[in-house]
This record gives C-alpha cells, sequence and structure tokens, in this order.
C-alpha cells in the first residue's frame, strides 16, 4: 500500500492541482493564524521577562513595596537577616529621550560602588578599565553618566561620550553614554531600551532622593552553589518583619504577574486565531470528500482487490496529511511575517494599557516547529477522517457503480440542523443555570454559537434554493441547482457563515465598545486643556510638574479654576491599578466620574469625606460594591477604605480608584501633580490657548492638549488595540473564500458531461460563466445571512458575557452600519470573485466533452 501511495501520487496531484493548491493554502492561513498570535503572545511575556534578566537575574528574591517606592533606610532590614548574603537597592524610571524621533528608556539605577552582581555591567566596566577610559569613580562623580546598551547605542549611532536629553515629568537632563553593555550576551531576550546609572544620580536628577522601588538579594549558598535554606521560607521571614505593604517575590513569580496581566489579552487573541483553523477543517474536508468521489471507483478496485478497511483509511490519511505537512511549511512564514508585521500594534497596546516593556523581537523557540505540525496535520487529519472513514465503510460493488450522495445528504440535513439548534440551546440553559458562575463559559457560549452555525447550513441550502422558481438558465437556475448539489456546496456555505458570524460578530463588538467611549469620554472629559508631560504615560507618578508651574497657570486670566491629579500605583487584589487624587469639590466634578453604582450627591459626599471611588472592572474583579470596603496597601499599613460608589471607566481592564486631594495626601504626603487640566472661561477658544502655552513652555517638556485633540487621540489608541484582530479577521475570511473556489472547481470538474450538454444544447459560454458567477453568489448570500445570524448571537455573546467576564466593562449596544455595509459589500465582491475562475474553468468545457465519461 504504500508503494502505491507513492506511486500513484503524482497522478492524483496532476489530476486535481487546483483542488490540492487551495487546501494547503486554507492548511497555511490556518497554521499561520494560530501561530502568529502564539509568536506575539510568547514574545510579550518573553519581552517583559527579558528585562528583568537583565537586572535581576542574579537575584533569588525582590523586595517591592504594595504602594510603589518607599524608604531606603528598609534596606538595613533585609541586610540584617542572617540567610541574606549581598543585598542591593533599585530605582527605576522610563523616561523620555528628547530628539526628533522621541522613545522612551527604561532608566535604572543601582548603587555601583556596591558588591553588584550586574554581569553586563561588569563586563562593560572591566573593558572599559582595561582601555583606560573611564574609573570606577567616574560613575559615581561624573554628573549624568550613563551606560546605554551595545544595540541601542549601535541604532542611535551613540558612542562613549555621546550626550543625550531626557526628561521625567518636568525635569530634562542631558545624560553622556560612558559604557557600552553587552545585554545581549547574558539575557537575549531584553529589549535594547535600557540603561544603567549609579542610584544616586537618578534620585538627584530625575527621581526622590532616599526613595527606592525594590530591593534584589542574593541569599547565602553552599559550596556547590545552592541556597542555605528554602526561598519561600527567607520570603516568608522577610514579609514578616517588612509588614503587610511589602511583598517578596523571586523573578518566575514576577513573570507569571506580566502573564496574569496579558491573560485576557491572549486568551481572545488565542480564541480568534482558533476561529481561522475551524474555517480550515471546513475546507480539508470538502476538498477530502471531493477527492473520493472522484476516486470512488479507485478504492472500490482496491477493495475489491483485497485491501482492507484499514489500509483505506490509512492511504487517505496518508493523503492528507501530506498536504497537512505542505501547509504546515507554507504556514511557518505566513505566521512569522504576519506576527512581524503586527510587532509594533501590539507592543503599542502593551505600553499604552498594560505599561509592560515593549517588544523589539520575536521569539520562536524550538516548540512552535511542532506547534505547527500537530495545527496543520492533526487539522488534516480531523477534516478527512469523517470522509476516509465513511468510504472505508462502503461496500466495494456501491463503491465501483455510480452513488448519488445528494439523497443522504438531503436525509442528513435536518437532523444536522437540528443537533446545531440542540447545541446553542443546551450550551446557553447550562450558562443560565450554572455556567454564568464559570469564567471561561463565555468562551463555551461563543464556541456553541460558531459550531451550531454551520450545521444548519445544509437544511438552509436545501429549503431556501429548492423554493426559489426556476425561470430560465440564469441566476435563478444558479441558486437551484445549489440545493441539487447539497453533498458539496453545504460545506463552502458552512465554512463561509463561520468566517462571516466572527467577522461580524467581532465589528459589532468593537463599533458597539468604540461608540460606548465616545459617549463615555463626551461625559467624562470636561476640562479644555489637559496638561501633562510626555513622559507621565510610562513615568507613572514619578513624572511629576514643578510646583510653580500650578500657581502660573491658575493665574492665567483665560482660567476659571483647574484640577490637579496626583497618581500612585497600588497592589490590590494581587494586581496594580493606578490610585489617583484630585479635588473632588470642584464646580461640576461629579460630571467626570459617571456611576454605575451609587447615588451621585451622596457618593461624592462620602468620598470627599476620605471615601473612595472605583471602576467598574476593579469592582467586577473584586466583587466590591457601594459600602465595601477597599484595602489599600501602604508601607506604613493597610488603609480600609468605604466605597462611595462605583463609576464607568474603559481605561484600563485592572481597574482604578480615585479619592479626594486631601485623602491622597494623608498617605503620601504632599507632592506636586503628575497632570492638569484647566477650565477655561466663556468664549475663550481651548485650540487657540494650547499652542500660545505650547510656545510659552516650548523649553519644558510639557504636553498642552485640547478636549477635542484628546479624545481623538484616545480613539486613535482604540483603533490600534484592535488592528490585530483585523488581520485574524481577514485571514480567516480568505480560508473561506478558497472553500468557494475549491467548490466550484470540483463541480466544474465533476459535471463536465452537464457542461457538454449545455453548449450541445446552445448555451453559451458567457450563459454558463453567469450560472457559475451565480452559484458563487448565492453561496456568498447565504454564507452572509447565516453568518449574520450567527455574529449578531457572537456580538452578543462578546458584549454582555465575555468582556464583563475579563475586562469588566458595560458597554452599550451599537449598530455600526456603515461598517456592517462596507464587510457585506467586500464578502459578496469576495464570494464573486472566487467563482470568477471556476467560472472560466466551466465556460471553457467543449461540446465534444459530451462522449466522455465524468472525471
Amino acid at each position: 500500500m504504500i508503494s502505491y501511495f507513492r506511486r500513484t501520487l503524482a497522478a492524483h496531484f496532476r489530476q486535481g492541482r487546483s483542488l490540492y493548491l487551495l487546501t494547503v493554502l486554507g492548511v497555511a492561513l490556518g497554521v499561520g493564524a494560530v501561530l502568529s498570535i502564539q509568536i506575539i503572545n510568547r514574545s510579550a511575556v518573553g519581552a517583559f521577562r527579558g528585562s528583568i534578566e537583565a537586572i535581576s537575574s542574579a537575584a533569588d528574591l525582590s523586595v517591592r513595596c504594595k504602594a510603589g517606592d518607599f524608604d531606603e533606610a528598609l534596606l538595613a532590614r533585609v541586610l540584617a537577616d542572617p540567610q541574606v548574603a549581598l543585598a542591593w537597592p533599585l530605582y527605576r524610571l522610563d523616561v523620555r529621550v528628547e530628539q526628533d524621533d522621541p522613545f522612551y528608556l527604561e532608566l535604572y539605577g543601582f548603587d555601583l560602588a556596591g558588591p553588584l552582581p550586574l554581569p553586563a555591567f561588569q563586563a562593560a566596566r572591566q573593558a572599559a578599565d582595561e582601555g583606560g577610559d573611564l574609573g570606577p569613580s567616574d560613575f559615581l562623580t561624573r554628573p549624568g553618566l550613563v551606560a546605554v546598551t551595545s544595540e541601542l547605542a549601535q541604532r542611535q549611532g551613540w558612542g562613549p561620550g555621546s550626550r543625550f536629553a531626557v526628561s521625567s515629568g518636568t525635569r530634562r537632563v542631558e545624560l553622556e553614554v560612558g559604557l557600552l553593555l553587552p545585554v545581549e550576551r547574558y539575557s537575549p531576550r531584553a529589549g535594547s531600551k535600557l540603561a544603567v546609572m549609579d542610584i544616586a544620580q537618578v534620585q538627584g536628577l530625575l527621581g526622590s532622593p532616599g526613595r527606592i522601588h525594590q530591593i534584589d538579594l542574593m541569599l547565602r549558598r553552599h559550596q556547590d552553589g545552592i541556597p542555605q535554606v528554602d526561598l519561600q521560607a527567607v520570603s516568608d521571614r522577610l514579609s514578616s518583619v517588612l509588614g503587610p505593604g511589602f511583598e517578596v517575590v523571586t523573578l518566575d513569580e514576577q513573570e507569571e504577574e506580566a502573564r496574569g496581566l496579558l491573560s485576557a489579552f491572549r486568551l481572545n487573541l488565542t480564541a480568534l486565531s482558533m476561529i481561522s483553523l475551524l474555517v480550515g477543517l471546513f475546507l480539508i474536508y470538502a476538498a477530502t470528500q471531493a477527492s473520493l468521489l472522484r476516486r470512488r471507483a479507485e478504492f472500490g478496485l482496491l477493495r475489491a482487490l483485497g485491501a482492507s478497511r484499514v489500509q483505506v483509511v490509512a492511504l487517505i490519511l496518508a493523503e492528507a496529511a501530506l498536504l497537512g505537512a505542505l501547509g504546515t511549511l507554507l504556514g511557518l512564514p505566513v505566521g512569522y511575517y504576519v506576527a512581524l508585521a503586527n510587532i509594533d500594534l501590539v507592543s503599542a497596546t502593551l505600553t499604552n494599557i498594560y505599561l509592560l516593556s515593549e517588544i523589539e523581537s520575536l521569539v520562536f523557540p524550538f516548540w512552535f516547529y511542532l506547534l505547527a505540525a500537530a495545527i496543520g496535520i492533526g487539522g488534516a487529519f480531523l477534516g478527512a477522517l469523517l470522509p476516509a472513514l465513511d468510504v472505508s465503510r462502503r461496500h466495494p460493488r456501491g463503491l465501483l457503480t455510480s452513488v448519488s450522495l445528494r439523497e443522504r445528504a438531503a436525509g442528513f440535513a435536518r437532523p444536522m440542523a437540528l443537533a446545531g439548534l440542540l447545541i446553542v440551546t443546551a450550551t446557553l440553559a447550562w450558562w443560565w443555570l450554572a455556567g454564568h458562575n464559570y469564567k471561561p463559559a463565555g468562551f463555551l457560549l461563543a464556541l456553541a454559537i460558531l459550531c451550531g452555525v454551520p450545521l444548519t447550513a445544509p437544511l438552509a441550502v436545501e429549503k431556501l434554493f429548492r423554493l426559489l422558481p426556476l425561470r430560465g438558465f440564469g441566476f435563478d437556475y444558479s441558486l437551484r441547482t445549489l440545493s441539487l448539489q447539497l453533498h458539496k456546496t453545504a460545506t463552502a456555505v458552512a465554512a463561509l457563515s463561520i468566517a462571516v458570524s466572527m467577522l461580524i460578530g467581532i465589528t459589532l463588538m468593537i463599533g458597539s465598545f468604540r461608540q460606548t467611549v465616545q459617549v463615555w469620554m463626551a461625559g467624562t472629559v470636561q476640562a479644555d486643556i489637559y496638561v501633562t508631560t510626555p513622559s507621565w504615560r510610562s513615568g507613572s507618578f514619578e513624572a511629576v510638574m514643578r510646583p510653580r508651574l500650578v500657581e502660573e497657570l491658575r493665574s492665567l486670566p483665560q482660567v476659571s479654576h483647574i484640577d490637579r491629579l496626583r497618581s500612585r500605583r497600588v497592589a490590590v487584589g494581587g494586581r496594580e491599578i493606578p490610585l489617583s487624587g484630585v479635588d473632588l469639590a470642584l464646580p461640576d466634578g461629579d460630571r467626570r466620574f459617571p456611576l454605575q453604582q451609587g447615588d451621585r450627591r451622596s457618593a461624592f459626599r462620602q468620598a470627599r469625606q476620605g471615601g473612595v471611588l472605583i471602576s467598574e472592572p476593579l469592582s467586577r474583579r473584586m466583587g466590591l460594591g457601594v459600602g465595601d470596603r477597599l484595602e489599600i496597601p501602604l508601607a506604613g499599613g493597610a488603609q480600609h477604605l468605604r466605597v462611595a460608589g462605583v463609576y464607568y471607566d474603559y481605561a484600563s481592564e485592572r481597574g482604578a480608584a480615585v479619592v479626594d486631594w486631601d485623602t491622597f495626601t494623608g498617605f503620601f504626603g504632599d507632592g506636586p501633580p503628575s497632570n492638569l487640566a484647566l477650565y477655561l472661561r466663556p468664549g475663550v477658544q481651548a485650540e487657540e490657548l494650547a499652542e500660545q502655552l505650547k510656545q510659552r513652555y516650548s523649553q519644558d517638556p510639557l504636553s498642552f492638549t485640547s478636549n477635542r485633540r484628546l479624545r481623538q487621540t484616545a480613539l486613535q489608541i482604540f483603533d490600534q488595540t484592535f488592528a490585530v484582530v483585523r488581520i485574524l479577521q481577514v485571514m480567516s475570511l480568505l480560508i473561506a473564500v478558497c472553500g468557494i473556489t475549491l467548490t466550484l472547481l470540483i463541480l466544474a470538474r465533476e459535471g463536465v458531461s452537464e457542461l457538454a450538454l449545455y453548449r450541445a444544447l446552445g448555451a453559451s459560454r458567457r450563459q454558463i460563466f453567469g450560472v457559475y458567477l451565480g452559484k458563487g453568489a448565492g453561496m456568498g448570500l447565504l454564507g452572509l445571512a447565516l453568518g449574520a445570524l450567527g455574529g449578531a448571537a457572537l456580538a452578543a455573546v462578546l458584549i454582555f458575557v465575555i468582556n464583563r467576564d475579563y475586562f469588566g466593562w458595560t458597554i452599550q449596544v451599537y449598530w455600526p452600519w456603515a461598517a456592517l455595509a462596507q464587510q457585506t459589500a467586500s464578502i459578496l465582491i469576495a464570494a464573486l470573485a472566487a467563482a470568477v475562475y471556476p467560472a472560466l474553468r466551466a465556460s471553457r468545457t467543449p461540446a465534444t466533452e459530451l462522449n466522455r465519461d465524468e472525471m
């Protein structure tokens, strides 16, 4: 049987070249879609771990404060532990490099005079010492001396002695490159945009003297290099000594935090990519079924000559595995380049929303090749398994005689539709009764819809198209014959319905979300001009403004009143959230926080008296409502604040909390704000004043953004976040379009005698071309109709179940009619385009083929 497979393979490929090529393309797109998302997900986590490895690879444990920075005097308490051999403080800032093409730099401050176990820095300093360029004390005494990565220096054209300006808040300083760090030698996954300075210089020039962000420590070791005690024991002891406001974590635990932070983001992209694979399975099924129908006499002869059922199944699956392998080989570069094309978009999402390290390179471990093989070859196996088993179970006599699958397909149409309805109904009932408490239940609902919709395709094709009146050899004839070829056309319609369900469902969700955000911003973005610093988004609470700026802007005659904002990132419920302090007593200040829970007047009165307003995502994640207590961890102990209200917020899935300015000051002391909001007097033009202020403060790293411009920027970030989803939608639709082309090619190939009869009876090539083009349009229309129903149901699950469970957002339903109309037109055009080549092939069938046997 192996010899037979090898000898006949080339002949089969020549006979069905288009069929096999389309199948390989479908497999490649499915593999590429899944693989690209896995590459992006892995690279996102890898970028975060790479930064940790570059800075803290030698550390056994890291001590962090749950409320941000803390007093460096705590270093002595850590060193007092008998099992701690070394401990060194760390100060971290995200600074903005001020140049024509600005970017953000992770700046780390270390005690460079101490025993610093930082391999990249030690190697660079040793090289500099040997060259006599720098002495060990230069980094302590020369202001602004910094070590940058070799890769960054090469990219920017920097060398030792190069100078560049950076800013944090309104503070701007000039740094001088002293060393080039060979980070890639010690931590290949680390980003290039990191730098090292002496901690005292960072604190004095850009930060807060006497404050640190982290303490890394190394435990005492035996001679074999193994720590003398268990890490957990030391961690528990230090946690007890330092108090509940601190946490002691390992490098692996820090990476796990990043995985948890990105879990919903990664899970959604993975689920969407799997839909493309599901569409590809329908394509493989259709191709295999067509191949088996064409070769039914061959298999009948093999069975008559003694081939067993197992051998026949093995022969069919071996051919499918080969197609899957070819599709995998093509899908590997497709997945890589799709990921590469979207790296900037996903990286921007990580930095804008999750405040994580940007992705600078793609991670492609060896097991991704195994994953691609499992997807491609395994998917081909699954797609070919049912047709293979069907052929193997049939009697050789039935395979050698002309059989019609129309009656069988028609007989299965109703049970399949009932099965699809039962799947959706049963899953919905389970979710309603018990499953709503299970977080992944939303994905099971979505899967049930995507399984149920295509199962109704055979019945829809049979009933809808068979009822059409037949008035001639035209479009109505095209649609009518689709129901007579149900065993071939239903699969293509089913595959297209899945792709369209995904396309419309995601479009409805994104359109509704976007409009909800627009309405939300219209209510919350109340000020006329917003003042911040370019480094604030990444720099957080360290990126503050000089104190006199507030009074300068408050004294402007065009300004009615001014609002200040201070912010801290605090660990609540295992995740960092922004805790902000604002002036809640401003006129109409309550309009900035539209409440989802709580009475407006009462909520803001309680918040001004020491309560807290929390966002809806935080409320859902923590299970907190009005009247409950929110624990705010501080270095000196936890504060338990009464929840005065829950407000709508779409800025972050992690959640957020807001307290009055005075309450915030009581927690963290006096300090300058990081953001200002200017409310102008009537008649003052915000755009004009913003431009004037930009010119007036051109020497300061400040951003003056009008109300209108801020909303536009927010929507640009929103669109950027969902850009990668569009790629997955397109790939899924391409696979479905391949299915239409494949189906019509099969119809033209197997109906050669029928087409020749048309020509003999006087049908023109144009008429036959129109008939097949009509078939493509008919499958496109029905796939669009079924997909629209499935898409509406999928959108409901995404909006009301998945988004609430994973992100905590309440999204109002809006219908983006313009986008839906555009997509409808695109789907129909794609269906017609998919039919052009098969229609040309069919129209060229000569009348002389009437005397030939069907191929």
